[in-house]
Parts: C-alpha cells; structure tokens; sequence
C-alpha cells in the first residue's frame, strides 16, 4: 500500500534546501509503484526527483534497490540516448533513496493510449526500441518495459523510456547489483512478461533478456494498436488473485488488430508476443525500427518464416557453366535450402520456358495449417531465367516474383534481378540475388494492405 506523500514531499523540499535556495520543489509530477515524483526548479534547469517509499529505502530491499540506483549511475548516469531518461544524482537522503533525473514534458503513455494518433505508432515504438538498443550495448535489459514507463510529447512526437531502476546485467548469471542474494526475482509487471520469464522456466541468460525484451515491446506495440494495456479486462476481474491473473497472462494469447494500422505493425505485434520464447527470439530489436529492414523482415513473417538464420552464401563453383539449366539447378538448390532453414518446406519445379533458353524456377507452400496470421494462405515464388547471347559471350538475367492467395483474393509482385555476364562465378552470384529479393519481395507483398 502507498504511503502518505506528505511525508516525501517535505523530504524533497529539504533535500532541496540541501543544493541551495534557489532549488524549489514544485509540484508531483507523478506517482509510481515504489515512489512519488516531483518536479524541481533550479538554477541549472527543471529535473525530476525520485523520493522512494520508506519500505524501498530500508532493510533488505533497501540495500538492493541502493545497489541498483549506484549501478544506474555508474553504468548509465548523463548519456547521450535522447529516449532514455537521465540519471544526475542519486542515493540517500534522510532515510530515504532518492534520484535525480531530466525533467520530461509531456504525459505517461497509458493514461493517453486512447488518443495516440495512428500516424505516431511506428515512431514511438522505433524510439523505444532505441532506448532498448542502447541499453543492449551497455550490457543492460530494462526489464519492465510498458506504456505506463513511457511519456511522450504532447504532440506525440517524441517518447522516452522511465525507470531504469530495474534494469538488469545480461551478462550476469545472479544478477549481481541488481537482485538481491542472488535470489533472481521476477522484476518486471506480470501482464507484460512472458511465461519464461514470468515462472522462471529458463535460467537467466543473454537470450533469456532478448526474449524478453521483444516480448515487452511486443505490449507495447498491442498497447498503441489496442489503445489499452494488455489483459486490462483480465486484470480487472483477476486482480485479486494474482495465481490466476499469472496463468491468464501465461496461456492467453493477446488480441491485436484494427483496420486503420498497417498490416505490418499488427504482423510485428502478434509475432512479438508469441508465448513460445524461442520463435519469439527469432525477431531482433531491429525488427520494431521503422524503415525498410523492418518492412523486409515483416514481410517476411507474412509468407510464414518462423526462424531466423545466418544468411546463407552459395558456394562457388570453379568450372565456367554456359547452361542456363545448371543456373536454374542452382537457384533451385539455394532457395530450397534457405527457405527450409527458415522453417518452411515447399514443393519445388524447375521446367522449360517458352524457349531452350528459359527456365522457370517455382516454390509453393501453405501456411494454413499453421495458425498463421497472415492475410495470405498460399503462396508461389518463381524464378524465371533467361540466357541471351551476345558478342561478350552470354548474358543471364532472372526476373522474381511472390503471389500470395487467400480464398478471396490474390496478389502479386515482381522483382527484376541484375544481369550477370557468364563467367566462373555466376551460377553462385545468380543463386545469391536470388534468395537476397526474398526478404524485399515479401516487404513488398504485405505493404500497403
């Protein structure tokens, strides 16, 4: 249960008498789980200051959370991340911990998710995904990253990640700094963590915190779409038995759509909370950055791949091959290996063309089956080579294309790949572009639906 504020605010006014007199606390900016937020004015600006609780500054929990606060300066503190908050100062203060962090205008995310315009989902998720990334290459995972631990600018252009007070070494097996006696709590909101995570199923690892952190921006992104928290309903009929909300949260699998989001946003959401943690990793943080790459990738989910893996690089052959057969073999051969590496298996042709020196290259595979959320069911990735020849020797060129059909429409798009003239290498450089436009045609395929 909340304390009295009263006594944090009186705290806070003496904490700023401490800096000097022209340090003012002015108002409550905000309440959170462990702490109530005040805005300060000073010579040097506005900053936020964190008064914690009485129980989160004493005994046990008190040591731990003081271990987290020395670790968020020594391992974060002034940085140049514009979506992270910033730690100035922190420690103890009159039997309290306290923090001192940037003043962010705006609002708390969760309590404006309803107005967010459609238009500005894509970038505040990009610029949460930031935050992540950065965190990422200092070793840290934020661990209880959601919309009630974002604000964003009242014109909703610019969103930055709170409460780094929980984020975790994922290089550290114990959580040493972080987790008191190495006991490895679930530091996190439950309606935002996935079963790994939430029963501890797996040990504390660097893919344990990847998954996790695709998992929580995977809420994030249901939240904008949905324009509620997660499992709100749940919560509000379960809250008084937190076992039974747990295995809510564990088993139901979150409801994202809406007809005014691109496909492609919705596609990233339902793969991001996938309840199994290792199809689920097979995203990247790079995957919720807007752009192109993501699109690529997105599209890639669409038609149905369901694991990730190193690109594969055709071996080379050391003999010239002039037959336009040999170059459609190994497109075959390459693009079959590939798609199978990436979980699917389809049915595979290589025929004649409309002349000796064509070949048309042909997969087909159905995602039906396999609870796919894809607007399509069935899908056909052809390859068309065609050999000319000219005063140089011979020229190969390949055209691709992806159709993707569901019982009530169909769609199509196409792919020229560059030219090669024929020499030693090209049978491995034609196979090459060729899985290389998979990703694009798929981006294309989904874009705009």
């Amino acid at each position: 249960m909340m304390e009295n504020d009263g006594d944090a605010t009186k705290i806070g006014e003496r904490w700023c008498a401490s800096r000097g007199a022209e340090w003012k606390l002015s108002n409550i900016a905000g309440r959170g789980g462990t702490a109530p937020v005040f805005t300060v004015e000073s010579p040097l600006g506005n900053f936020a200051l964190k008064i914690l609780d009485k129980n989160f500054s004493e005994g046990s929990r008190g040591d731990e959370t003081r271990r987290r606060i020395q670790k968020q300066i020594s391992d974060l503190g002034v940085h140049d991340c514009p979506y992270l908050v910033k730690i100035y100062d922190g420690g103890d203060f009159e039997g309290r911990l306290f923090l001192l962090m940037n003043k962010i205008e705006g609002q708390e995310l969760e309590k404006c998710l309803a107005v967010v315009p459609r238009n500005k989902i894509s970038s505040i998720v990009d610029q949460i995904t930031q935050a992540s990334i950065f965190l990422r290459s200092r070793g840290m995972c934020h661990r209880d990253i959601k919309s009630a631990n974002v604000f964003v600018s009242n014109d909703f252009s610019h969103a930055t990640l709170l409460d780094v007070s929980v984020a975790r070494d994922i290089f550290d097996p114990v959580g040493l700094g972080t987790d008191h006696d190495g006991q490895l709590p679930v530091v996190a909101t439950s309606r935002y963590s996935p079963p790994e995570y939430l029963f501890r199923l797996i040990e504390p690892s660097v893919e344990l915190w990847h998954a996790l952190d695709v998992y929580q921006l995977g809420g994030l992104v249901h939240d904008l779409i949905m324009r509620k928290p997660m499992f709100e309903e749940d919560y509000q009929l379960s809250k008084e038995n937190r076992y039974r909300f747990a295995w809510i949260v564990a088993t139901k699998d979150p409801i994202i759509d809406a007809p005014d989001v691109d496909l492609s946003m919705v596609l990233l959401g339902r793969r991001a909370l996938d309840k199994d943690w290792k199809r689920r990793s097979a995203l990247t943080l790079d995957d919720f950055r807007s752009g192109m790459e993501s699109q690529r990738s997105l599209g890639m989910t669409a038609i149905g791949f369901t694991r990730s893996s190193p690109e594969r690089r055709p071996q080379k052959t050391s003999e010239a091959k002039s037959s336009v057969q040999l170059v459609a073999d190994q497109i075959r051969d390459e693009v079959r290996g590939y798609l199978f590496a990436q979980g699917i298996v389809a049915t595979h042709n290589v025929s004649h063309g409309s002349s000796d020196l064509r070949r048309l290259v042909s997969f087909e595979w159905n995602i039906q089956q396999r609870g796919s959320e894809s607007p399509f069911s069935d899908f056909n990735l052809s390859f068309e080579v065609a050999a000319a020849a000219v005063q140089a020797g011979l020229i190969i060129h390949t055209a691709a294309s992806l159709v993707g059909r569901s019982d009530t429409s169909e769609r199509r798009t196409e792919l020229e790949l560059p030219s090669f003239s024929f020499d030693e290498d090209t049978k491995s450089r034609i196979a090459s572009s060729s899985v290389g436009a998979i990703p694009t045609l798929a981006g294309q395929l989904v874009s705009g639906i």
